[in-house]
């Protein structure tokens, strides 16, 4: 948008006078009174309103970037000052796609001295992003008109708010534990004991023993000190892979369809953020449009932070296939590895197969939207992906015979039963190719 400084006059005021003139002069010269009538109020309001405003207005908008959530509502906000008495602003902050704006046209007009100091008016615009990722909002923009609107100031271009908006999480009711716990901060319940929170046996007291830990009952009736043992409290290496090299489907945003990239960025950010609260060491690798983008296994809140910000960068359907060897980098026996994918890519499964015969638990997430597999038609497009859907098929149905389960996300409960599964698993001896 162009620019436009100092006060011009608008086109209301032009016919104004130019009507109002040409009637009355015409009315006058063939001697018509009823003319000189009409003529005479917009003689009279284009002479009243011919002086232009001396003040020059000024806008600012105090917010330049935000991080919100995905569906959270967030006031856009600007201030113009220099208005002259009675003049009205007007802020426009056009809708963008995945974006909402309340008014619907992201239109408000605001009268000076409304809330504000004298010759200032604020408006404020409502904006609801539907969908996660790192944007610009461009195009805001006000206008300044005086108290005839035969003057205007503007429109002048407002410089364009940064907004990071976060995949949106809900809690995740998982009481299943995760296999293999390893460290020593975690909830998770170790097969060694230790330190921890619940109850192993009552055993005679023992060099290193703490003195709070002496059972009285057992230790007077016995004569002979004993004290509760307790199961290590231990965690988790939980590894995130979420497949970006295909996008299926549309994106309605949080309201609407999601597509296969929202399913697995939301279902990411979903399990990240339970197992985080648990205590478990949580890592992301993101297969996209960066080759791998690695966030590396931590714990908190900061880390919480440091994921979402790694899956609102990502950016769906403009990658290309990765070595399958590079999902495995890093991650030892013992990782419980969680793969978000739509398995339209061969590499995907070539991926899995990988981190299993590693020693590596992992549960494949299937991502594709429910409804795309009954894909109808005769054209060339859609035969070919009926094709590919059988042969999706075949290759799930291999994964399922070598014992990694499939899952199709369908909410925060998807993954109970198979964690309960594979805790039940990890005491059974299995061969790892090393």
């Amino acid at each position: 948008m162009t620019a436009i400084t100092g006060w011009r006059p608008t086109y209301a005021h032009l016919r104004a006078a130019v009507v109002g003139l040409t009637v009355l002069v015409v009315g006058v010269v063939i001697g018509r009174p009823d003319a000189v009538v009409i003529a005479a109020p917009l003689v009279l309001v284009a002479v009243a309103s011919a002086r232009r405003p001396a003040t020059e207005p000024r806008a600012a908008t105090p917010l330049a970037a935000l991080t919100v959530n995905e569906g959270e509502e967030v006031t856009w906000e600007a201030t113009l000052d220099g208005l002259p008495p009675g003049g009205t602003a007007v802020f426009v902050h056009p809708g963008q796609k995945l974006l909402a704006v309340e008014p619907a046209a992201g239109l408000l007009v605001a009268e000076g001295a409304g809330e504000a100091a004298p010759g200032a008016a604020v408006g404020r615009i409502a904006l609801r992003p539907l969908r996660w990722g790192r944007r610009r909002l461009g195009d805001p923009a006000v206008a300044a008109y005086d108290g005839w609107c035969s003057w205007r100031w503007g429109p002048v271009p407002l410089a364009g708010m940064r907004m990071t908006v976060l995949p949106m999480t809900a809690p995740l009711d998982a009481t299943a534990p995760a296999p293999h716990p390893r460290g020593l901060v975690g909830m998770e319940r170790a097969a060694r004991p230790g330190e921890g929170t619940e109850f192993n046996k009552v055993r005679p007291f023992g060099t290193g023993d703490r003195l709070r830990r002496i059972h009285w009952p057992v230790s007077a009736r016995t004569g002979r000190l004993h004290v509760t043992a307790t199961y290590s409290d231990e965690d988790t290496h939980v590894a995130v892979l979420v497949d970006a090299v295909n996008d299926v489907g549309e994106s309605a945003g949080v309201d609407g369809d999601q597509s296969s990239m929202d399913l697995a960025v939301r279902a990411a950010a979903v399990l990240a953020e339970h197992f985080l609260h648990r205590g478990d060491r949580v890592g992301v690798r993101v297969f996209g449009a960066w080759g791998v983008s690695l966030v590396p296994a931590g714990t908190g809140l900061l880390q919480l932070r440091r994921i979402l910000d790694t899956l609102c960068l990502i950016e769906p359907g403009t990658a290309r296939g990765e070595d399958a060897l590079v999902a495995r980098q890093g991650l030892g026996a013992g990782t419980l590895a969680l793969m978000l994918s739509p398995l339209i890519d061969p590499a995907a499964t070539q991926q899995v197969a990988i981190l299993n015969r590693a020693g590596i638990d992992v549960v494949v997430i299937d991502t594709l939207p429910p409804g795309m597999e009954e894909e109808t038609g005769t054209t060339p497009a859609a035969l070919a992906w009926r094709i590919r859907m059988l042969q999706r098929r075949v290759e799930t149905t291999r994964l399922a015979s070598l014992g990694i389960p499939v899952v199709p996300w369908a909410g925060a409960h998807s993954l109970d039963q198979v964690l309960r599964d594979l805790t039940r698993r990890r005491s059974t001896p299995r061969l790892v190719v090393r």
